[in-house]
């Protein structure tokens, strides 16, 4: 079933696409396009070095029926010679690619899509534990190489039962593993079913979720008879509450405002065949609890918390959260408050958290509690003017080698902005890791100019120390609006070195907080860049 989907996925959404175009004269039909040329030369050993320049181009074909069909398809192509994977033929020909397009049909209180190559993963009414990440989902390799059905209904009342609404989606990711005799497909296919309810004035909603993956264990192609067990199963149920109009007057107990609060619980268990019955994992360690309260108001002060609890062998391979991010097999708390100055433009906000292992996950380091204190007051003054002020705390164990015991780290943050129709700019400071051995400091700004009303400035610098070196980058763009959907833009310095001021960790830290990048990195970037972009 794997392998026929995907043979006759493309083809399929290409005959409806044709279909769907050529059957009705009445239907709106748009094409659209984009294309986009990139050239830039970097100085380094006091030469200047240029590039070839980088082509890409869209083509978009968009087909409304009246009747609630709609098409959609594009085509890309891209000829880059920086990237190593292009060849030189392929650069001066570079091939049209089928990038995205889905089949879309819609009736009343119902809608399902066909779709190649795009994100349709979306489960936005899932309240606490990001069950579904459409980044596990699409598959990126220069776009989302997934593919799938996605259906919807909506708005279907039953008596004494409330309004049900629910989310299928099947979909195969794609992908595929080489060994050394043709791409074979590695058979990874998704499961996603979510039900939804709102009942007694919208005052109780609710929803149960299922998911499921397979897959094909390609390092071990022979292991045919586990085929069965290589799959994982959540079953998910949540209810929230919201007490609203419950009385004439509101929900007030003296100061205490509970009209607008939301109580929250969810629930979720899991099952992994392969580590059950190859590893041994228990499968009574497999849950997942979660409760949240929020928008409880006491005057001027709004309070938010929660709080979950993850067993060890809890897993969920469609989630970043509870896979990749290994927040499986711990405890953890949150308590949040935000305070409006009243007849003033200020807000301030405090929140603590706290987390704990649930068992230790290496022997001798115990259940390593951490915990994290923010605290943050936004001002607004007169004339534009705005400031913000952050400090916060964590104290927990650092497994760094150079470290490999508990330690804290305090940050400090202060921004500037003032804004009117004729500029933005934004001053910054922060103090990072201070009182320790890695502290480190950072200033830095950006500004955006409206020179003229075709021509506009950006300018953003950023000064970096610590105790070892002190680091500049710098990054400004000069665009101008040729009218007609097409801009050029005038660029000098390499934009990610600072794409965040002074909150660019990699860069301003004492040490790149993951380890992606080498100490070149950080060198200053002479590069000067000619772009010209076009729709129509």
């Amino acid at each position: 079933m794997k392998s026929s989907w995907r043979r006759c996925a493309l083809p399929l959404l290409a005959a409806a696409l044709t279909t769907a175009a050529a059957a009705t004269a009445a239907a709106a039909t748009k094409l659209e396009g984009y294309y986009s040329i990139w050239s830039a030369a970097d100085r380094t050993d006091r030469n200047w070095h240029f590039g070839m320049p980088s082509h890409y181009a869209e083509l978009k074909f968009l087909n409304n029926d009246s009747e609630g069909i709609e098409s959609f398809v594009k085509l890309r192509v891209n000829a880059n010679s920086d990237d190593d994977r292009t060849s030189f033929v392929e650069y001066y020909t570079p091939p049209w690619i089928a990038a995205e397009g889905h089949i879309k049909f819609r009736s009343k209180g119902t809608e399902t899509i066909l779709f190649s190559r795009q994100n349709h993963f979306w489960i936005n009414d899932e309240p606490l534990f990001n069950l579904v990440s459409d980044g596990k989902l699409k598959n990126d390799s220069w776009g989302p190489q997934s593919q799938g059905v996605r259906f919807e209904f909506w708005d279907r009342k039953l008596p004494w039962l409330g309004t049900w609404g629910g989310t299928a989606i099947y979909s195969d990711d794609g992908g595929t593993h080489n060994w050394g005799q043709g791409d074979v497909r590695d058979g990874v296919d998704s499961w996603i079913v979510r039900v939804r309810n709102r009942s007694w004035g919208d005052r109780l909603v609710g929803g149960l979720m299922f998911l499921r993956k397979d897959w094909t264990d390609t390092g071990a192609p022979l292991a045919t008879s586990r085929l069965g067990l290589m799959n994982n199963q959540v079953y998910e149920a949540d209810l929230a509450f919201f007490p609203h109009d419950l009385v004439a007057d509101g929900l007030h107990l003296g100061p205490l405002d509970l009209e607008q609060s939301r109580w929250t619980l969810e629930y979720a268990v899991s099952r992994v065949p392969y580590q059950e019955h190859v590893s041994g994992h228990p499968t009574e360690l497999n849950r997942l609890f979660g409760a949240e309260v929020r928008d409880i108001h006491v005057g001027n002060l709004i309070l938010h918390g929660w709080y979950h609890d993850a067993g060890e062998n809890f897993r969920d391979f469609l989630s970043g959260r509870w896979d990749d991010e290994r927040k499986y097999n711990r405890v953890t708390q949150h308590a949040e408050g935000i305070f409006f100055v009243p007849r003033k433009a200020i807000t301030a906000k405090v929140a603590y958290d706290k987390e704990r292992l649930r068992v230790p996950d290496e022997i001798g380091f115990g259940l390593r509690p951490a915990e994290t204190w923010y605290g943050e007051v936004y001002v607004e003054f007169i004339k534009g003017f705005k400031g913000k002020t952050i400090y916060k705390r964590w104290h927990g164990f650092d497994a760094d080698s150079d470290v490999n015991a508990y330690a804290t780290y305090p940050d400090l943050f202060a921004e500037l902005s003032v804004e009117n129709f004729l500029a933005k700019i934004r001053l910054q400071f922060r103090l990072h890791d201070f009182d320790t051995f890695r502290e480190s400091s950072a200033y830095g700004f950006d500004m955006n100019v409206n020179i003229t009303d075709k021509v506009k400035g950006y300018l953003r610098m950023l000064d970096a120390r610590d105790s070892v070196e002190a680091r500049q980058t710098a990054f400004a763009q000069l665009k101008y609006d040729l009218g007609y959907g097409a801009e050029f833009y005038f660029e000098y310095g390499d934009p990610g070195q600072s794409d965040n001021i002074v909150w660019t960790d990699w860069f301003i830290g004492f040490v790149d907080p993951d380890a992606s990048r080498t100490p070149n990195s950080r060198l200053f970037k002479d590069r000067l860049a000619m772009s010209f972009r076009t729709w129509f």
